[in-house]
């Protein structure tokens, strides 16, 4: 299917138009990012470096030298994309180009364009019927990036194996946002140290992020109702409460990090269940602390 999509000449001007009626604003926030380049060396407009991007990975490019290849990088693309992004352009910008532009992006701006991107499609009821009793449902989990044998940026996770070796990994908790079979990106947070962490600090984890990423989905989508669905290591106090704050619902996997809550689980399904359905045991209305919740 990506062969067949590369091949469709057609493919970037029917991209345009689909972006231009659902996101009208999105190319044009492209150009209002912060430009670091210096002037006098720029031959791009940024508009031209995030366009061709974001088309390369609509086409099914999802690695950056793929942008600069045949496939891509043709005369008819070039052509469409220089009328989409108001520039002459004799070639498109290379892949390294690109890249050295998007390292130095500022994070607070792209995340303005992907609050845009998700709070357009919600407010276009589309994606209304994939509701849960007025609930949005979004998933949370942490992803490694990369692993080093050195400390990149000064603010990787360290991690120590058995055998004594160290590695130092890039993590990044995502937040996405499920309708249907489509899954959008809502938020993303970095998990990472801070430059001079002494050896009596705890190091960044996924749940310091996500108290994090929590106060800015809140802020940025104050009336919206979630369902926040994540593993086991979210199966805490603190992040339970962090939902009733927020007045979001949720569900969590269960283990033993919950002990207490776990074990009278285990012990109940053996004479209590609240479920007809064979092979399902579920406890209703379960008292932990100042928790109320439902087990299945």
């Amino acid at each position: 299917m990506r062969r067949e999509l590369r091949e469709d000449k057609n493919l970037v001007k029917e991209l345009y138009s689909i972006i231009n009626k659902y996101l009208p604003r999105l190319l044009n926030m492209f150009n209002n990012l912060t430009d670091t380049r210096n002037q006098s060396y720029v031959t791009y407009k940024m508009k031209t470096i995030c366009v061709t991007r974001l088309f390369g990975l609509l086409c099914g490019l999802t690695t950056m030298t793929d942008i600069s290849s045949d496939n891509f990088n043709s005369d008819h693309c070039i052509k469409n994309l220089s009328k989409i992004c108001n520039q002459n352009l004799e070639e498109l910008p290379y892949w390294e180009t690109i890249q050295d532009v998007f390292i130095n992006i500022k994070t607070d701006e792209l995340r303005n364009i992907q609050k845009y991107i998700v709070k357009t499609l919600i407010c276009s009821k589309m994606f209304d019927k994939y509701k849960y009793d007025g609930y949005f449902q979004i998933v949370v989990d942490g992803t490694g990036l990369s692993s080093h044998n050195y400390n990149l940026n000064n603010n990787c996770i360290k991690k120590k194996y058995k055998d004594g070796k160290i590695a130092y990994c890039k993590y990044v908790l995502e937040c996405k946002l499920i309708v249907g079979n489509i899954v959008i990106s809502l938020d993303s947070e970095w998990i990472e140290n801070v430059d001079n962490l002494n050896e009596n600090q705890k190091q960044d984890c996924e749940i310091k992020a996500f108290e994090r990423m929590a106060k800015r989905i809140k802020k940025n989508y104050p009336k919206q109702k979630f369902i926040i669905t994540a593993d086991a290591l979210y199966s805490t106090s603190p992040v339970i409460n962090i939902c009733k704050h927020n007045k979001w619902k949720y569900i969590f996997n269960l283990n033993d990090r919950l002990r207490t809550v776990f074990k009278d689980f285990n012990d109940y399904i053996e004479y209590f269940n609240d479920c007809s359905v064979k092979n399902y045991f579920l406890n209703i209305n379960y008292k932990y602390k100042n928790h109320k919740f439902n087990i299945i």
